[in-house]
């Protein structure tokens, strides 16, 4: 059923006031607009995240006690049978260089310290340009995906304040797998620039919606982003399997 203008406000302040939650709330997955004054419930909500974006700042660190960089991540196993396709998609594109978003690094990387830290997920990947020296935290929607582009923007940046970058840096430059491929070789850990990312695939409802806000139809969308520095890519899968 359809939402006002008002009952989309009152709904996102409800949900508002616990902001590491935010992306987690129906509200920021609501795709199409209003029944009154046909907005799009993203374009109403992401003016009002731009008006109050200091909330972000009450995120705490989580550190992890345990390293962010798993040495057994090194041997992937892939269930073909399995139905969680982001999972096994991740999996695919894993230690490939993608090209701007540089060399795939890890997946599923932990943010929980103990069992304590509930509601805490993982980040899907990590990747890291060596000629920008940016270490990108990466959200990934797959095919089939229905969530929007702000909930994806949203989590992003919501791990990225999460996560301990010092830490994080610290572990990528001392894994056994990333020193033997020099993959930071040479690399001044106080140079290496941390970003949040979100990683589109065609035929799910952010990919579309990327294109939209590229084409000035979310300005709103468009503008939080700039102010949070979500970083977006996309990759296009052909026929035979092979990524472009």
């Amino acid at each position: 059923m359809k939402k006002s203008r008002n009952e989309t406000l009152a709904e996102f302040k409800k949900e508002f006031s616990i902001i590491e939650n935010l992306y987690k709330a129906k509200c920021i997955n609501w795709s199409g607009s209003t029944n009154d004054s046909d907005e799009l419930y993203t374009e109403i909500i992401s003016n009002e995240i731009l008006r109050n974006l200091i909330e972000f700042d009450k995120i705490k660190t989580v550190t992890r006690s345990n390293t962010y960089c798993r040495e057994n991540h090194k041997a992937i196993e892939i269930d073909l049978e399995s139905n969680r396709k982001e999972e096994i998609f991740a999996k695919r594109i894993a230690y490939l260089d993608l090209g701007e978003l540089g060399l795939i690094k890890d997946y599923q990387i932990p943010l929980k310290d103990t069992q304590a830290d509930k509601g805490l997920g993982k980040i899907d990947l990590i990747s890291f340009n060596s000629e920008s020296k940016t270490l990108y935290l990466i959200e990934l929607k797959y095919d089939g995906n229905k969530e929007t582009l702000l909930r994806a923007s949203l989590e992003s940046y919501t791990y990225y304040k999460i996560i301990n970058h010092k830490k994080l840096i610290n572990d990528c430059l001392n894994n056994k797998q990333f020193i033997l491929n020099k993959v930071f070789d040479s690399v001044n850990p106080d140079e290496i620039n941390i970003k949040p990312a979100v990683l589109l695939t065609p035929n799910c409802n952010a990919f579309d919606e990327f294109y939209e806000m590229e084409l000035g139809e979310r300005p709103k969308l468009k503008s939080l982003s700039l102010a949070l520095d979500i970083n977006y890519f996309t990759l296009e899968i052909m026929v035979d399997g092979s990524i472009l």
